[in-house]
């Protein structure tokens, strides 16, 4: 146990055997030194805890190992401090420090270290100086003669105390590593720390080569982008990267935006300002800050609300479509009474060809709203609705806020075209991404992930087109009013021609100066000879086709005018496409029954043949018949079963003959149960021997109990009757109401039999 003068050093730990400046400033540590000085130029040396305590207590504030040190030279500094080199001896362990006089004592006990046996100590040494040699080639900070001399001492413990000292360690670190007296555990701390810090060596050689990488991006980049404006400047173009940027400022200061998208543009180019101008990152930004001003924030057209005119521009441009019309016309009334109402969804559902698009285009006129037209067919990527990501060079907005875009409108009539032809994939499912721009609860906030803002949709009228609702999913079909369009009956297309089809075609094929006269017949039997659809789509086609013939004749002999009728209509249009419906025989037949159905291309007379033979019960159905149809065939035969006495059918006729079922033209799809008292018509007249009138046409389906319930089609159905001659029609009490959508030049010339059970149908068909 001795005592010598001390001093606490703030941020300084000195190991044995290190040589190393002092700085000493504080009067009481100065005091110190002159009195180590005056007895044998030693002192120790611990560490404060708290650096920046100024007046640390003794000994609680100082760590209790430090270093005795010899005073080798002292040298008084211009500021009033005092130089002092010393040299580290030995570890001491302090015990009691005090103030007396003016200076520091302590009293301390000098630590004696261990030895290692001689096989541990070689493994040691070759271990930590492997590790601190690789250290030294990785670092800067360890110079080469520090390793030649450490090789040169046996003192292991020496050794171990200079690497501690030439460490880029923290302070607290090297006197963790100055408090452990075992030179094993010395050996394991170091290679911990060594270990540690080649990590670190490493991990900074790779940071600091990426920031080179880009460094040298950056200069090749400024470089250029100096070349390219010397050039502008030598070519006399003074637009720059800075202008572009300058007329975007002034463009978001100057268009009326939303505030929180003025906020998220002055973000944007505050970024685009920081960047590169040839960066592909500024690129995606500069396109994003274009795109959000050309959207129509506020930007709204002024609704016509002229209810009489818009009927009018409705009528003009289409003919039928009274429920259609009468929609459109109910939404301008309301939107007059409150001018706040959301935007109306409609859903019109048709075959293809019978104006779905055009009548759209029709409705934005009426009400003086911008159009646009967006086509969904094939669509599988959800993003095509809700835009992409900006992430990447060449993202978009979804085609709604295309859309919008295009309409320079924030309140356009919108068609979403094809909306059944919709597909999904592994993209996403476009149909679920509709169900937000679709429900007028949700729209008011549609977000589109390009964009990433809230776009109010509510003010948009979104008009769908499908041409089977089969395809439409099931919530989608909820979110919309649908408003079904049937196919044209022959004779609105008839008047469809005539009003806009022939004089369109005239004009189109430059034929002003010709009269051209098409008479009603020749035009009848386009319609139905050349033509089978829905809707007009074909019959323009063909119109247009005659018009061209015509426009070469007249080039050819210039005649003055040119008269079509049914007699010269094959020399201009060639041999009709399709044969006509056969006109029905007046006299009854046995097994032979004029049945009703509905076809995309309009209605159509449709023959139910039935022959019976010797066989055991069998019943045969060809024809090309769907599961539906074969069922009505089953249901049919068991009712004739049950009421075989009624009809003086033979007994046990299931098992003595076979029936075969036969619909002409084998090559159509035919199926639905209307076909239902047809069938069970056919069915009697073979089992029975009664012959059916061939004046007389049915549809309806019937129970096994033989009731006759009501069908669909019933105005399609009458008029393909009527074009085959047929006056007298048979039809389901509870399609009464259906026979007014007749047209008048239909409905005068038939007879109707409203029939509850198949013993009503039974008294109208066979023959008495």
């Amino acid at each position: 146990m001795g005592k010598k003068a001390f001093i606490p050093t703030r941020d300084l730990i000195i190991f044995p055997g290190i040589i190393t400046p002092l700085f000493i400033g504080r009067e009481t540590s100065i005091s110190t030194l002159e009195k180590a000085m005056l007895d044998d130029n030693r002192m120790i040396l611990c560490m404060q805890k708290d650096f920046n305590e100024e007046e640390p207590k003794l000994p609680e504030d100082v760590h209790k190992i430090g270093v005795i040190v010899n005073i080798l030279q002292t040298v008084k500094m211009p500021n009033g401090t005092i130089k002092v080199l010393v040299e580290g001896k030995n570890r001491i362990l302090l015990h009691d420090a005090s103030e007396e006089e003016g200076a520091y004592y302590a009293e301390y006990e000098d630590v004696k270290i261990e030895g290692l046996t001689e096989s541990l100590d070689v493994a040691l040494r070759r271990k930590v100086m492997n590790i601190f040699e690789k250290y030294a080639k990785l670092s800067t900070k360890i110079l080469p003669d520090l390793i030649a001399n450490l090789r040169g001492i046996e003192d292991l413990g020496k050794v171990f105390d200079i690497m501690s000292s030439n460490l880029p360690i923290p302070n607290e670190t090297k006197q963790e590593i100055l408090e452990v007296f075992d030179l094993e555990k010395r050996a394991y701390k170091l290679i911990e720390i060594l270990t540690k810090e080649i990590d670190i060596v490493n991990i900074e050689k790779t940071i600091d080569s990426k920031v080179k990488d880009k460094l040298n991006a950056a200069q090749k980049s400024y470089y250029l982008r100096e070349k390219i404006n010397a050039l502008r400047e030598e070519l006399g173009d003074s637009a720059s990267s800075d202008d572009d940027l300058e007329e975007l400022k002034n463009s978001i200061e100057s268009q009326k935006l939303p505030k929180e998208v003025k906020a998220k543009l002055e973000k944007e180019l505050k970024r685009l300002y920081k960047m590169g101008p040839f960066s592909a990152e500024a690129t995606v930004v500069r396109s994003y800050i274009e795109t959000v001003l050309e959207i129509p924030w506020i930007k709204m057209t002024k609704d016509i609300l002229d209810i009489e005119k818009a009927s009018e521009t409705l009528d003009a441009d289409h003919y039928g479509l009274k429920d259609v019309k009468e929609r459109i016309l109910e939404f301008l009334a309301v939107k007059k009474l409150n001018p706040e109402m959301k935007g109306s969804i409609l859903c019109l559902v048709g075959p293809p060809g019978v104006g779905k698009t055009s009548l759209a285009r029709s409705i934005a006129d009426s009400m003086g709203r911008k159009f646009v037209r967006i086509s969904l067919g094939g669509v599988r990527d959800e993003a095509e609705i809700r835009g992409h990501r900006r992430t990447y060079i060449g993202s978009m907005p979804g085609r709604i806020i295309k859309g919008i875009k295009q309409a320079k409108s924030k309140n356009p009539v919108v068609l979403l075209d094809e909306l059944d032809k919709m597909a999904s994939d592994f993209k996403g499912d476009p149909a679920s991404a509709m169900l937000e721009v679709l429900d007028p609860e949700q729209n008011m906030h549609f977000e589109d992930h390009y964009l990433d803002m809230p776009f109010d949709l509510s003010k948009v009228f979104f008009i769908a087109t499908a041409n089977d609702l089969g395809g439409v999913p099931g919530p989608l079909r909820d979110r919309m009013e649908l408003i079904k369009i049937n196919s044209y009956t022959e004779f609105e297309k008839l008047h469809i021609a005539k009003r806009y089809l022939l004089e369109e075609a005239q004009v189109e094929n430059g034929l002003r100066k010709c009269e051209v006269k098409i008479s009603d017949e020749a035009l009848m039997k386009m319609i139905n000879e050349y033509t089978r659809e829905p809707g007009v789509r074909n019959l323009k086609r063909e119109i247009s086709k005659l018009y061209r013939r015509i426009a070469r004749e007249f080039v050819k002999n210039k005649k003055p005018s040119i008269r079509i009728n049914v007699k010269n209509l094959e020399k201009y249009m060639g041999k009709p496409k399709y044969r006509p419906d056969k006109q029905r025989e007046k006299s009854p037949k046995l097994g032979i029954v004029t049945g009703l159905a509905w076809t995309a291309v309009g209605g159509t007379a449709l023959e139910v043949q039935a022959v019976s033979m010797e066989g055991k019960g069998k019943l045969a159905l060809t024809g090309k018949l769907g599961e539906v149809m074969k069922e009505s065939a089953q249901v049919a035969y068991s009712y004739v079963r049950s009421k075989r006495e009624r009809y003086e059918i033979e007994d046990k006729f299931n098992e003595k003959y076979d029936i075969h079922l036969h619909f002409p033209e084998g090559a159509v799809p035919k199926d639905g149960p209307s076909a239902g008292i047809t069938i069970t018509t056919a069915l009697i007249s073979v089992l029975a021997g009664k012959n059916v009138r061939q004046d007389i046409a049915m549809t309806g389906e019937v129970t096994i109990t033989g009731e006759v319930l009501p069908v669909g089609g019933i105005k399609e159905k009458v008029i393909g009757a009527h074009r085959v001659g047929i006056r007298e029609v048979i039809l389901p009490a509870d399609n009464e109401s259906d026979v007014d959508e007749l047209p008048s030049e239909i409905s005068k010339d038939m007879k109707f039999y409203f029939v509850k059970d198949y013993e009503e149908v039974e008294k109208l068909v066979f023959e008495k």
